[in-house]
């Protein structure tokens, strides 16, 4: 990968908020919309309750997909990234790194985390706090961009660990 090539997709991953997550399992596709965070890496973070059903198909670990895009109205506009990966629950120190990024792409997340304010809030903290934290870990990243030309790609493969 090109460094230009991971500044566009660092670019994209850092100026949006939401991506659309998808998983399968006994053949019965699932999409949810989450926000996230990301690394230097590209790796993806999002928080999640373990008894939604798109936790519940990623389990200890499982193959995902992920788009993230901006609205438009025309063809011409078109930009986003298409994600294949592996999603996996993180503990640990893992974890906190998650939270870290998570909490510094979201002030207003952090200072609720930190000085929740009303019981509602405090709720909201509580769960934070317990909640599963997932690593989206990048395989394939395709970026799309009709801005430049209609049908405009840029397509990245990541080494297997």
């Amino acid at each position: 990968m090109t460094v230009d090539e991971s500044a566009a997709i660092r670019q994209m991953l850092e100026g949006h908020n939401t991506i659309t997550l998808a998983t399968c399992r006994d053949g019965k596709p699932w999409a949810a919309s989450l926000f996230f965070a990301s690394d230097r890496d590209l790796n993806l973070y999002f928080v999640s309750d373990a008894r939604t059903r798109h936790a519940r198909d990623i389990g200890d670990g499982a193959d995902v997909v992920a788009t993230v895009n901006i609205d438009c109205a025309q063809w011409s506009t078109v930009k986003g990234l298409q994600i294949a990966g592996f999603a996996e629950t993180l503990g640990g120190l893992e974890r906190m790194n998650a939270l870290r990024h998570y909490l510094l792409k979201f002030p207003g997340v952090k200072a609720l985390f930190e000085k929740p304010q009303g019981l509602d809030e405090e709720t909201i903290a509580q769960r934070l706090k317990t909640a599963n934290m997932y690593r989206l870990r990048p395989r394939w990243i395709r970026l799309i961009d009709n801005s430049q030309w209609f049908g405009y790609k840029i397509e990245v493969e990541f080494g297997q660990e």
